[in-house]
């Protein structure tokens, strides 16, 4: 628009306080939307984070376990010391103080939800090493992991892998193990090694190790939904079956998709 004077102005469009509102309010559901989709992203970020540092403690409690086992003693008067859900052996990691003790009395268990690893010296003047593998007076205590809904131990033989009972076999010893008192409510494995189980067959050759964990928020889940007894309880005694038990079982499916089941075999000496 050119006016009087020569000058030349320009024509700004003026806005209606109604459109000025309805801008705003277009605004803010635009940005309404775009805080959910960020916190629906953040949200699935943490809860994955949450998982995958469930499913790396429990792997690094197999490694450990693996680790033990690759130097467990087994002899004539010493062997792995197996239940449905612990674990004992004497193992040669000496550690710091090697001088002062010849082995370590290592056991495993679970202590509410969480898997424990418990070790002791084993001194010069212990001879019973059956005995000693499960003893756990003066022991120190450690947490690998927590989030563990259920663990469980099979051993591995020549014909497959097999739950432990609490009768003698020729692949472990409920009562003796070549003369010797196995502990009570422990089952020695008979391996390879010693030379009275030569003449055995069937001889245990492997651990498999199962774990079904799970992180620390869908564990919350369970427990406010009432649904953590239900869980644990489908993780029965053949942990085989422990994904489709659990996939079929009565809880929140976010929590399902969340529990992982681990496993490892573990060779015997």
């Amino acid at each position: 628009m050119k006016t009087c004077g020569g000058d030349f102005k320009l024509a700004v469009p003026a806005f209606s306080l109604i459109e000025l509102l309805t801008s705003m309010a277009v605004l803010a559901m635009v940005m309404a939307m775009l805080l959910q989709v960020v916190n629906g992203i953040l949200q699935s970020t943490r809860v994955q984070t949450q998982q995958m540092d469930s499913t790396g403690a429990a792997r690094r409690a197999l490694d450990i376990m693996a680790v033990d086992l690759s130097g467990a003693v087994v002899n004539e008067s010493a062997a792995v010391l197996a239940g449905p859900a612990n674990l004992a052996l004497i193992t040669d990691r000496r550690g710091t103080n090697a001088s002062n003790h010849r082995f370590l009395a290592v056991t495993y268990g679970l202590n509410g939800n969480q898997l424990m690893r418990t070790y002791r010296s084993v001194s010069f003047n212990e001879t019973n090493l059956l005995t000693a593998a499960q003893e756990t007076n003066n022991a120190a205590v450690t947490s690998l992991t927590d989030g563990i809904l259920a663990w469980n131990l099979r051993v591995v033989t020549t014909s497959g892998p097999q739950a432990t009972t609490n009768t003698d076999t020729t692949n472990y010893a409920a009562a003796l193990y070549n003369g010797f008192a196995v502990p009570p409510g422990w089952k020695a494995l008979i391996t390879a090694s010693p030379a009275f189980a030569s003449s055995l067959t069937n001889r245990a050759q492997a651990l498999e190790v199962w774990i079904a964990a799970v992180d620390e928020q869908n564990r919350r889940i369970l427990e406010d939904a009432g649904n953590l007894a239900t869980a644990q309880t489908a993780l029965g005694s053949n942990p085989t079956l422990w994904r489709a038990a659990i996939d079929s079982a009565n809880i929140p499916l976010p929590a399902k998709s969340a529990i992982r089941i681990l496993n490892k075999t573990i060779p015997l000496p």
